[in-house]
């Protein structure tokens, strides 16, 4: 009887570590704002990269969605604006398979970019 319930709580246990250690979703708890600051971010019309394009917009930073799509692009770009309020959301065309495609990307930002300053804010 008692093997049987030390072995439910050893099984218990290791299923709370694991979960806790390599499953439970890690969230970035920041809210620093990003007033001034540019993030570039690929992939952004979907899935995490449109979700992280959202929180930092909603942090009041300038959004480059670069992607290879431009009517799921811009598709996301509306959505964006609208759910956190922020006008500063834009579509770059980028296609990270060609290396043409980045030197133009790269060539546009340079010439278009309104504030210089570090792009990113690490989570702490």
């Amino acid at each position: 009887m008692y093997t049987g319930l030390l072995i439910t709580g050893i099984v218990v246990g290791i299923y709370i570590f694991v979960y806790n250690a390599f499953i439970k979703r890690r969230r970035c708890k920041s809210s620093a704002k990003l007033h001034g600051k540019t993030a570039i971010i690929t992939g952004a019309n979907t899935g995490i990269g449109k979700a992280t394009a959202l929180d930092l917009a909603r942090r009041g930073a300038r959004v480059i969605l670069a992607c290879r799509n431009q009517q799921r692009a811009e598709a996301a770009v509306s959505d964006i604006k609208r759910e956190s309020g922020n006008d500063e959301v834009v579509y770059m065309q980028l296609n990270l398979a060609s290396l043409q495609s980045v030197r133009s990307f790269t060539e546009t930002f340079l010439k278009t970019r309104t504030k210089t300053g570090p792009a990113h804010q690490q989570c702490r």
